[in-house]
């Protein structure tokens, strides 16, 4: 693990365990230099450091979004732009991607006209800032608006994958050579409250609950703008995209919901919702948008019953 070598030199004098490096370096190349500050933090509150354990450093991440959101959130209330949340891995922490401001989300027309409430929050753009740290990836989502309700979001249990203060992203990769873009996520940051999970932001919830629909709607009418080629994953695509193990597949109602969510706004757009084509299939294989696991399924099974193409 290539830590920088005056942290090597920390960890093996405070005898650092080697499962909780492996731990605190994958929060290190996704969060960069901060994430070792917080774990600093932590090693000075303990009387022995040896015995850190890997569960120690899952509070590196909540401690950081109050940290990023603070210091970040007024710039996007100001329409600047700033660093993404989480890094480009290939970058190895050492440089972020970027967080752009896109204003208020729509009040009306197109898909919103069947939309109520609209989140009320700020639209922003993630460029290269998804957890997973691929490359030429874009996300669209809507940070709510007050700083306090924007945090409590980002520390809520979930998957959260994009930037921090949303309840849910739509997300894609892009090929800027041949002008194309795939969308391949509209994945929920938060889980939805029930019981005690997520109590504590349940009106919060309750308000931000269409965001599936603005973020779709924001990330097409914007590769449009681009002039992109959009295509868009297909439910039954889901489970091939994200590599899910087969023992535990894409629940029904989660393929249901991308289908709909799709579908609406389309034809809130007027956009037509075409099975990719022979002619699509050769271009998207040739292009870098899609990952492994869709490849080969799109390989084995071709892209008609995998991806959508838009317009």
């Amino acid at each position: 693990m290539p830590f920088p070598p005056h942290i090597e030199r920390i960890f093996e004098s405070f005898r650092i365990p080697a499962d909780t490096k492996s731990v605190l370096y994958d929060a290190y190349i996704s969060l960069g230099d901060e994430a070792l500050e917080v774990f600093g933090d932590l090693v000075e509150s303990v009387s022995d450091p040896t015995t850190l354990r890997p569960e120690h450093c899952a509070a590196i991440r909540s401690n950081l979004v109050e940290r990023y959101l603070t210091r970040n959130h007024p710039q996007w209330i100001a329409g600047r732009p700033t660093p993404s949340f989480y890094r480009p891995r290939l970058l190895e922490g050492r440089a972020a991607g970027v967080a752009i401001p896109m204003g208020n989300p729509p009040s009306g027309g197109g898909a919103l006209l069947e939309v109520e409430p609209v989140p009320d929050g700020i639209l922003v753009q993630g460029r290269n800032a998804h957890y997973g740290g691929r490359s030429e990836t874009i996300s669209f989502e809507v940070v709510a608006r007050d700083l306090a309700d924007a945090i409590a979001l980002g520390r809520a249990e979930g998957r959260q994958h994009t930037l921090p203060g949303s309840v849910g992203s739509t997300t894609g990769t892009t090929d800027a050579t041949q002008q194309l873009a795939l969308l391949w996520e509209i994945q929920p940051n938060v889980y939805k409250p029930a019981g005690a999970r997520n109590r504590e932001i349940n009106k919060l919830f309750r308000h931000h609950r269409n965001w599936h629909v603005v973020t779709l709607h924001a990330a097409i009418e914007w590769l449009r703008t681009k002039s992109f080629r959009i295509f868009i994953v297909r439910g039954d695509a889901l489970a091939a995209t994200h590599e899910v193990d087969t023992a535990t597949p894409v629940p029904p109602a989660i393929v249901a919901m991308h289908d709909q969510t799709v579908a609406r706004v389309a034809r809130s757009l007027d956009l037509a919702l075409t099975p990719a084509g022979r002619d699509d299939e050769r271009v998207l294989l040739t292009s870098t948008v899609m990952n492994t696991g869709l490849r080969k399924h799109v390989e084995t099974s071709g892209a008609a019953g995998a991806v959508w193409r838009v317009g």
